[in-house]
């Protein structure tokens, strides 16, 4: 009786690494089609990334829902261009995965660059990867080198 339990588990866990492998290519085409949609300025094409129930925490943690919306404003901003990097990516069952990374964002105003990490959680739409929860947050400076630190 254990022993099917046991190789069903055994299974199960050797298929985690193949399943995080096989998410990450996924989540980086939607890195890619969104990258896509904001250097054409379009918020509905960035909208059509997420859930029907998507939302996404800003830099400032403002909970946006009309996504389209969220992202005119975002261009009328001066928000130009990003460069997405998914740096890990991990799947929390057949349907759902977390993924993180970078983002530059370039802007049509001072300070033109704004280097920003992110987060988010994917579910599976109509057999589609969408962006359940997307959160934003600026990078910060790094950390002192050993000489900075024996200054202060």
């Amino acid at each position: 009786m254990l022993r099917p339990l046991v190789l069903s588990s055994m299974v199960s866990a050797m298929a985690i690494p193949a399943l995080a492998q096989d998410i990450k290519p996924e989540l980086e085409k939607i890195g890619a089609a969104y990258t896509d949609c904001v250097a054409k300025h379009d918020g509905a094409c960035v909208a059509s990334l997420y859930s029907k129930d998507g939302i996404q925490v800003n830099v400032v943690g403002e909970v946006k829902t009309d996504l389209k919306a969220t992202y005119e404003d975002y261009f009328k901003g001066g928000e130009d261009k990003i460069a997405v990097k998914v740096n890990y990516a991990q799947p929390l069952g057949n349907d759902m995965a977390l993924a993180a990374g970078d983002v530059d964002v370039t802007f049509n105003v001072e300070p033109k660059l704004r280097q920003l990490f992110w987060s988010a959680v994917y579910v599976k739409e109509g057999g589609q990867w969408k962006i359940r929860m997307l959160t934003a947050a600026i990078k910060p400076p790094p950390p002192p080198t050993e000489a900075n630190a024996d200054k202060k």
